[in-house]
């Protein structure tokens, strides 16, 4: 019998991920947001997976 293994991956939304950074979604969205666009969107939410999170983390020096 195969087994299959599931994955959970937890998602961001910007709220979460400017905050993870230390900054105010304004400034999150007027700086990096075109840089680091969101894993998923929609109209409302847009997302951020934690391995996403984590580059963007390692590159700006937020960790």
């Amino acid at each position: 019998m195969k087994e299959s293994s599931c994955t959970i991956v937890k998602w961001y939304s910007m709220r979460q991920v400017a905050a993870e950074l230390g900054m105010a979604v304004n400034t999150f969205k007027k700086h990096y947001l075109e840089k680091y666009p969101p894993d998923r969107s929609s109209d409302k939410y847009k997302g951020w997976t934690e391995t996403s999170l984590n580059k963007i983390k390692k590159e700006i020096g937020a960790i």
